[in-house]
Order: structure tokens, then sequence, then C-alpha cells
């Protein structure tokens, strides 16, 4: 099913019906800034593993947090020095996932040594939502592996809508993936060039 929004102002109701979705065990498919994503609360395992069977994906493999703001990623992650926080603060919204030291709010089935991966799109949806629901949403590629990138609500409900709860139809995103940075050693380091531009 199909659920169109305001790419700009989505309404307030539909936001809280997602919620209230999420809150229940619920996967979605939802436009980021830079591609299609399948999502659930972060505490919620069950979802999780819904989204690793969807994806056919090991579970091993870690998937990103989308937090709404700086605040809400600082739960997300340990001590930040003020090198890494000015690095944050110049890419941040924007289509970077970045690698840090997990804290121990992060669930350890979304952890890979300790480290995590978090993003905070510039997308006006993701951070309503993220916002309204007070916790993260788990952000991965909607696409298969080794399939075509799905870039329209169209094209995902037609390939996957059956194993969804619900599509979100609110803009279209770039359809390049984010650029990915390591940035929990002592310099940081690109993993995958994507949409983000590096070095800024």
């Amino acid at each position: 099913m199909i659920l169109t929004l305001h790419p700009d102002t989505p309404q307030l109701r539909h936001l809280e019906r997602i919620g209230e979705l999420l809150r229940r065990d619920g996967v979605i498919a939802y436009p980021t800034d830079t591609l299609f994503g399948l999502g659930c609360l972060v505490s919620r395992k069950k979802a999780v593993d819904r989204i690793h069977q969807i994806k056919g994906r090991d579970p091993k493999k870690p998937m990103s947090i989308l937090c709404s703001d700086m605040e809400m990623l600082c739960r997300y992650t340990r001590h930040l020095d003020t090198p890494t926080f000015r690095i944050l603060k110049q890419l941040l919204p924007g289509p970077y996932t970045v690698l840090l030291p997990a804290s121990r709010e992060v669930p350890r089935y979304l952890q890979n040594k300790q480290v995590v991966g978090l993003r905070i799109p510039d997308q006006s949806f993701c951070h309503a939502l993220v916002t309204l629901l007070g916790e993260p949403i788990i952000t991965t590629s909607a696409a298969l592996p080794d399939q075509p990138v799905l870039n329209t609500a169209w094209e995902i409900e037609e390939e996957q809508g059956h194993a969804l709860d619900l599509v979100v139809d609110c803009g279209q995103p770039l359809g390049t993936p984010s650029t990915i940075l390591d940035l929990s050693g002592e310099e940081p380091v690109l993993l995958r060039e994507g949409a983000g531009a590096w070095p800024i």
C-alpha cells in the first residue's frame, strides 16, 4: 500500500499513523535524500529481522541508524572529540553515512565491531517522522543485492509491497547512495564515494 504525503510539509495525521505502525513492529519503505530505504524502529528486533529477510542479507551485516538531529546522533555514539564534531556539523544533515564508536544505546544487533553507522538525511519526511517518534529508525537501501535501484514508490510497491506494511511516497530521492565515511579512528577514511562530496 502506498501512502502519499506532502514532500515539504508531511501531514501530522499521516506521520502519526506511520509512527503507530512502526511501534507495532512495522516495516516501511521511505525516501531519504539519497535512495529509498527500508526502515523500522531501532528498538524492534523483530522488525529488524524482517528487513534482513526482505533483503536476503546476513544478519551480521550492520544497518545504519537514521537520526533527526545532532542531539539524537550523539546519544548513539561515545564521546565525540572536537575535530570529529566539526566535521559532522559540516556534513550533516546531508547525503553521508558516518561510522562512529557505538554507545550503549545502540542494540548489539546493529553494531559491527563496536562501530555504528549514523545518518541525518536532508529530507523533510525523515526529519519529521523521527522527531515525532523520539527514536531513530533503521535505514538500509530498498534495493536488493545485485538488483537495480528502485527509485519510485510505485516500483517498490510492485517489487516488495507484499513484504512491507507501507510504502511512503513523498518526493523522489537522488538515486545515488550516500557517501560512507569512517570517523571512528584517528583520521577520516572514505569507504564509499556517493552523493556527498569528500573531502569537503
